[in-house]
Parts: C-alpha cells; structure tokens; sequence
C-alpha cells in the first residue's frame, strides 16, 4: 500500500475542550502497514449501572412492548432507509478483480508440486523448473540481485535473470525444444559491491560433467556472455557458481538474461513466473524423526491420486519407508483462483506385528521463506490470543534479524488462547507469506533466520515423541499458506475471500448467515423465573418483536446450573418441565432460529456423567475432561447430543469450552507416547463435530471456549466464533470491540460480539457479520424503540461485513482515540465505514480516503449519525478515496457512512 500525501484537518471540539488542533499522522494497523493520513482520535467509554426493577414492573413492562410491537419493525425508517445495495443477498463467490491473484495461484500449485513430487505439473507449469541445490547466502532472487537490488553487472541494467551469490548450485529442467542456454555473467554492481567487490567463476554442468567454465569474473567488469548448446539426450543443467581463494565475500553473481533459446529461436526467461515468496527447497516441506534420524530422506513416493472439483485441486500423495514400515500421506489442496496451498499428514505403522520406532518432533510444515538480505528484516505480524482482556486480538509485530529465532505457542492446549494466534503474515520488503495452523490443540511454530538471510519456518504440534502400534494411523495439523506480493492488504482480503469462500460453514451454497441474537444470560441467569419456561417464551417474544432472528438461551437450563451441573446434560425438571421444545418450537414459529448452550467437554464432579460414566473422564468420578480420545466415549456423547439436538429444535449448537486441556493429555500419555492422546482427542472432536453436522443439515456450530480461545482455520471450517471473547459477559468494552474487530478481521471473516446497551455507540461497535444483545429489558426504563432501530441498522449492515475488510486507523484501546474501518462488498460496488470517538477523544473528526473506490464513477453516500439522522450526497469517486470527511461532534459517539457507486 502506497503512502499518500499528508492532511492536516481542523475540526474545532463541540464542547469541553477549548480551542482547534491540528493532527497529521501516517498510521498503521501495527505500525509496519502504511495507510492513508489522517486525524486520529480516540476515546473512552463510561455507562451507568442498570437499575433492576421488582419482578411485577417486568411482566408490566412485557405486556407495554407487545401493545407497542407493531411499531417496532418499522420504527428504525423515521430517520433513514436502506437502498437496494443494503437488502443485497450474501455473495456466494468471490468477485474476479484486482484482489483475486490467478498468476499466483498457478505458481502456487507449482511450488506444490516441486515441493511434494519433485516435478512440475505438466499441464499448468508455464515457467522453467528449477531448484536451489546450494547457496551459502542470501537466497534466489527472480530479476533481482541476491541484496534485493535490479540487476546491473558493470554498467548495464538488465530486466530478466537470476540473483545468487557464491557458492552456489542452481539445478535447472530444461524446456522439450530448448537448443541452447545463454546469459550474461557477473558480479552485481550495487552500493555494498561498489563496482570493485567480489570475485567468482560461472559454470555450467549436463550430466554431472562441467561443460562451460568462465574466467574469474571481478566486481565492476562488463558481463561475459555465456552460450552453450544442449547436449543431445540432457534433461537438466546445474548453473554454478565458485568463489575464488580471496573468500566469498561480497560475491553477489547474477546470471543475468538467463533464458533457453527454442528450436524456433523465440527465449524462455529463468527468471518468469517463477514464485517470489517460497523457496523451492530441496526436501519434503515437512520434517520428523524417526528412530533418531530424519525420516523424510528415507521416504519414496509410492502412489498418487488426484481430483478436482469447486475449484480446488487435491492430491494424495503417498510415500513409503520401508526401513522403518511407516507410510506416510500427504493430502495436499491448491485452488484454482487464490495463491494458497493447504495439506496436512496422515502417519501409518504399516507393520501388523510390531511397534514402530520412536517418532518425533513431527513437523507438518518445514519450508524456507524468501528472506534473503541480511540487512532487511523479516517482519512478523500476528495477533495476541484472546484473554478475556483489553489485549485480546492486538495485533503484534516482530522483527526477526539473521540469526535470531522466534517462537509462538498458545496457553493450556487451546489454540487462540492467550499467548498465540493461529494465522499470521511473515513479510519481507513487499512480499511475504501469510500462514494459518489448523490444530485445535497445542501447536507451536517457530521462525529460525539463518545467518545468511533465508527464515526456515517450521509448524505442527508442540510435542511428539511416540511410537505406533502395528496398523496404528494419527493425523498432524493443517497447514494453509498463501504466498503474496505487492499491497498488503490484497493480500489479507485474498485471505478472507479464500476462508470465505472455501472454508467456512455454507448454507444454501453461501456462507452462512451469523445470528442476529437476543440473549441475557449474565444480566438475569441468578433472577427468579428468568431460566423458566414461561420466562423463556417471554424473553423470545420480545426478541421476536425487536427485530432478532435468533434467540438465545445459554447455560441456565440444567440442573446445578453453571460452571457446578455442565455433566448433566437434560433440563431441570421444575423449571422447564417439558423440556426445552416449546421455546424451540416458539421460535420456528415466529420465523427465529434458537441458539442453545453446552458445555459437554468439562464435566464437573458429582454431575450425570462423573456418576455414571466415569471411565469416560480423564478424572474419572472426580470430573475432568470427557475423553474424546476414546471412541466409544465420543460415540456416547454424540448420540446424547443428537438426541437433545432434535428434542429441542436447537439450530445452533453452541460446544463452550472452559478448561485448559493440555495437563489432562499429557498426563495421561506413556513416555513412549507423549502427544498420543491429544491427537486422539482432536481427531475425536473433529469426527464428532462433522458427524453432528451430518445428521442435523443446517445446524451451525459455536465453536466459544471462554469466549474466543478456540479459533483456527479447522474450527472455521465447521463452526464460527459466535462468542469471539469472554470481553462480552460484561458490559462497558466497547473500545475493546472496536479493537478486536480490527485485529480479528484482518484473518477471520466470520465473528460476532455482544452490546450491552440500546445505544448505536455500543450496538455499532460491536456489530460485525451478526450481533448479540444483553438488553435489560426486564428493567425499568427499557426503550424498546430505541432497540428495535439498533437490531434494524446492524441487519442493514450485514450484508457488507461480508465483502473486503480495510482497517482505517490503528487497532488501539485508547480512549482518547478515534476509530474506524471500513468493509467494501466489489460486487456491489457499494460498502460502509464505521468512525467511532470515543469518550475521552478531543477531536471531532478524521479525514481520510477509502478503499475499492473507482475515481470516475459517481458515488450515492449516506452519512447516519448518532441519533440516526440521515443525510445524503453524491460524492465523485475521486474525493472519497482522498477527501471522506468523518465528522462526529459530540464524545461517545459513532458514525455510519454508506456509499453506493450510482
């Protein structure tokens, strides 16, 4: 992303502050992605405890809102109407524009299948194959030198070539109809080399013979032409490079306008096509031991399968080592239109007698990233986990010098807790690769740069070290990563647009719709005839009458009530008597989905399963975890939950998670087994969680464990985060909102939060692609109307949430800060930016361009403030993607811009 030219904007306080300052700041997300100029301002957020009224005043109250509902659906029209753009379907594939990467996408698939075969697919590959055997610095630069600079030897620039430095061995396939090889040699002339550094030889090698030797080539000479023909029957070339006895300082070599001369004279450039982010390295991009030696040079490819449907080409790759009789499969994904490649590894003792060695340090994924220079950095971002915190989803950022290594790991076996993030966008100049661990478990990766420029980057399960029993299968993390250059932010919406489309859950071929949801489970759980029957069919009625699309009942339904009955998975028999159906049934009736809430992992002592099945606990009578590891185990609670699942019409299923699993598998694993019972437990939840979604068509998983602690691409693909943090159980974190939804956004598209209050400050900051509320409507004072608007515009916003994400200012907590992002729907040519002041913010505006625009089209904008007033204007193309003015005077205050192209 460009810089853009400064602005300075004065925008005088609406009150309480004296005078008019200016601010221009160049901002970014975490201060390495540039953005557009502008006023910052951010704030604050304070509210008043919620009085709570006698239990007669409630059912007065109720009786109010349902004399008032038939004005509440249309209520939220008095101050603005959607255009057609608003009441616009979920789109159901990603738009072919400029976000959307093909050519990459076929390099991709060709780093693929370099990486995993050793050879190009035949039918894709439009460049010339070739593999790193050896470089002792930097890495293999495409039409640059090996220090990240245009290739010039003596004093001619060239286009086209390779930058390496000596020693190196570059194996080169050549082309069917290739009659020659030729280039121009030298050292590069650049600012370290000076035009007098540096000395090598250039060699050319057929068949393990040398056929081509240059003299010693010195810095600051003109290039030497190299022409050699093709030996007849050759199939590759080792293009050398040798240091002379001064050392192999500053012998940074091109072979520039490297190229093979067809029989019909047209060239192939080396250097075309060829992928900038991975390097092709020259083992399996994964990594173990077995019997304490490197198991992927004993492997020999055995068999492959392939097929290709909905884009997407997937390959099962088998190897086998019969050393050590262990097979090892890869299943490995690339798609049609985005720059990723996805796989993970399934290990099989393939003996029917005996134990295997000892695996260990099992690495999924093992590959070099294009890091080369010493000098430049490679740059880290990623996320903190979230900790039911101000910290959670804040974006981070390392810098990993040569020669230093860093390392991520979550806390306590859940994969987005605390201390890590699953996703995360390694970047080198304008280049990089962004990278998402699929392991709803303990994972660790980890960034090794060498201390000659390249980053080996390294991901699986923290710890593996165990044997296999005969026959014996485990299955390691998925790893997607998804290579990029140029904006980065393409790159992060290329990434959204590829969870969007390719794995979130899908109904009626779109992803799904996130809920629009009323629940009040931390307002009211502990109130008298709240967690009743007819209290639930009241809660629901209002629901129904302010707009929701969803109702919501969460841990408050079972006997021992939360966190002492989760183990006791049926209702209580006094307050709901007939069970949960006739809220399930209520809500069908009413058009709404219902949202219940379970705990099924957790099982506490003296609950129904510690009682009755306690082999079924890791903690047996005592409570624990509910072993998922163990088959008949999972086959129970399945059944149990299929059965409440159709007895109570539950459409979305929420599985809470509150515990941290890891001192439960590791305790339980034999030395000689250490990470056994983990991957049993995960393969567990994954089998159980997709066979549920088998048998109940339609159900959407809640994949919350303390909120959002179990978020990663293998969760995304079955469930969402509907409960994205434990922030929500209370109120007063709107800036926290604001927050998380900039830092989650930039990976996971899918996410919902919770407003506290019927305000559009706290209801538009946490409206994402759904939106929850804990209103108090059981309180006096309740506005009705006021809440019906708020549910009315976050339904108007939705259809945007699921277009391209653009954060415009930094992901703060501050309350002297101003906050907005904007989310742009291509398709529709048409989006919505959301400016937050916050409490303490002392300015009254930002100034700012905005993304996806089209500078000659004519743009219908809509500007709704605080108190839903409306105003509307056509704005040029050209001035909102400079000159968008988000004026909001008063302190805890929001803004909503829509626009249109007309």
């Amino acid at each position: 992303m460009q810089w853009r030219p400064e602005r300075t904007l004065w925008i005088p306080s609406a009150k309480g502050f004296p005078g008019v300052f200016p601010l221009s700041i160049p901002c970014g997300l975490d201060s390495c992605l540039p953005m557009p100029s502008a006023i910052l301002v951010f704030s604050g957020l304070l509210w008043n405890n919620d009085t709570v009224t006698k239990e007669e005043g409630r059912r007065n109250m109720l009786a109010t809102i349902s004399c008032a509902g038939i004005m509440l659906a249309a209520s939220h029209l008095l101050f603005s109407a959607p255009s057609d753009t608003d009441r616009a379907p979920l789109p159901s594939a990603a738009p072919d524009d400029a976000i959307m990467d093909k050519a990459m996408a076929r390099d991709v698939h060709d780093w693929a299948s370099m990486a995993f075969l050793g050879k190009l697919d035949e039918e894709t590959a439009p460049r010339i194959a070739l593999k790193v055997l050896l470089q002792d610095h930097s890495v293999l630069h495409f039409g640059q030198s090996c220090i990240d600079t245009p290739i010039r030897i003596g004093n001619r620039s060239f286009e086209h070539g390779l930058g390496t430095h000596a020693q190196s061995d570059i194996a080169v396939v050549i082309p069917e109809g290739a009659k020659a090889f030729e280039a121009q040699v030298g050292i590069d002339n650049n600012h370290d080399t000076q035009g007098v550094r540096g000395s090598v030889t250039f060699g050319i090698l057929a068949g393990g013979k040398e056929i081509h030797r240059t003299p010693v080539v010195k810095g600051g000479d003109a290039p030497v032409t190299v022409h050699v023909g093709i030996p007849e029957g050759t199939k590759e070339l080792v293009l050398n490079v040798e240091p002379t006895p001064d050392g192999v300082g500053h012998d940074q070599a091109d072979w520039a306008d490297a190229c093979f001369v067809m029989a019909d004279g047209s060239k192939r450039w080396l250097d075309e096509n060829q992928n900038p982010a991975i390097i092709e390295c020259a083992g399996l991009p994964f990594s173990y031991l077995v019997g304490g030696k490197p198991g992927r040079d004993t492997l020999v490819l055995d068999d492959i399968k392939t097929e290709t449907a909905s884009g997407k080409r997937i390959a099962a790759i088998r190897w086998t080592d019969h050393a050590h009789m262990l097979n090892v499969k890869a299943i490995v994904t690339t798609y049609t239109d985005y720059p990723a490649v996805d796989w993970y590894l399934v290990l099989e003792n393939a003996s029917e007698t005996e134990d295997s060695p000892i695996i260990e340090d099992l690495q999924p994924a093992d590959v070099l990233l294009r890091t080369g220079y010493v000098r430049t950095p490679t740059i880290l971002h990623h996320l903190e986990g979230d900790a039911c915190a101000d910290s959670s989803f804040l974006p981070k950022t390392e810098s990993i010098e040569a020669g230093k290594s860093f390392r991520l790991a979550p806390t306590g076996g859940r994969p987005s807790s605390i201390s890590a993030f699953p996703f995360f966008n390694t970047t080198y100049n304008d280049e990089g690769v962004i990278a998402a661990v699929g392991w709803t478990g303990q994972w660790c990766a980890q960034w090794d740069r060498g201390p000659s420029g390249p980053t080996r980057f390294r991901a699986g399960m923290e710890l593996t070290r165990f044997k296999l029993h005969p026959g014996e299968k485990v299955r390691t993390p998925r790893i997607v990563l998804m290579p990029w250059r140029g904006d980065r932010m393409a790159a992060h919406n290329r990434f959204r647009r590829l969870l969007m489309f390719h794995y979130v859950p899908k109904q009626d071929g779109k992803p799904v719709r996130m809920p629009t949801a009323f629940q009040t489970f931390d307002r009211y759980n502990a109130r008298p005839g709240w967690a009743t029957e007819t209290g639930q069919i009241e809660a629901a009625t209002l629901a129904h009458k302010l707009g929701f699309n969803h109702y919501w009942l969460d841990a408050a339904w079972f006997p021992g009530n939360f966190p002492n009955g989760v183990g006791n998975w049926f209702c209580k028999p006094a307050e709901l008597p007939n069970g949960l159906k006739p809220v399930g049934d209520f809500c069908h009736q009413n058009g709404m989905r219902f949202v219940l809430w379970f705990e099924p992992e957790r099982v506490a002592p003296g609950t129904q399963i510690a009682n009755e099945h306690p082999e079924f606990v890791l903690g047996g009578k005592e409570g624990g975890l509910f072993n998922l590891g163990d088959p008949e185990a999972r086959r129970w609670l399945t059944e149990l939950l299929c059965q409440r699942i159709e007895e109570y019409g539950i459409d979305v299923y929420r599985n809470d998670f509150n515990m941290d699993p890891l001192s439960f598998w590791r305790k339980n694993d034999a030395p000689d087994r250490q990470g056994i019972s983990e991957i049993r437990y995960i393969e567990g939840l994954y089998a159980m969680w997709d066979e549920l979604l088998a048998r109940r068509p339609g159900l959407v998983i809640d994949n919350c464990s303390s909120g959002g602690r179990r978020i990663d691409v293998e969760m995304c693909s079955r469930s969402v985060p509907l409960w994205r943090s434990d922030t929500n159980c209370s109120p007063n974190h709107s800036d926290w909102s604001q927050a998380q939804t900039i830092g989650l956004s930039l990976y996971v598209p899918l996410h919902t939060a919770c407003a506290w209050l019927p305000t559009r400050y706290e209801t538009r900051s946490s409206t994402t692609t759904g939106l929850l509320c804990q209103f108090a409507y059981l309180d006096e004072g309740f506005d009705a109307d006021a809440a019906a608007k708020c549910v009315a515009e976050s339904l108007r916003v939705q259809p945007y949430w699921y277009g391209d994400f653009y954060p415009l200012t930094p992901a703060s907590i501050a309350n002297d800060a101003f906050a907005a992002f904007q989310f742009h729907r291509a398709d529709l040519c048409a989006g919505v930016v959301m400016a937050f002041r916050r409490a303490e913010c002392n300015y009254a505006g930002l100034i700012l361009g905005i993304q996806g625009i089209e500078p000659d089209a004519v743009y219908r904008v809509e500007y709704v403030g605080e108190a839903g007033e409306s105003r509307v204007e056509s704005r040029p193309g050209k001035d909102l993607r400079n000159d968008l003015v988000l004026r909001i005077p008063e302190k805890n205050a929001s803004l909503l811009v829509f626009y249109a192209r007309e």
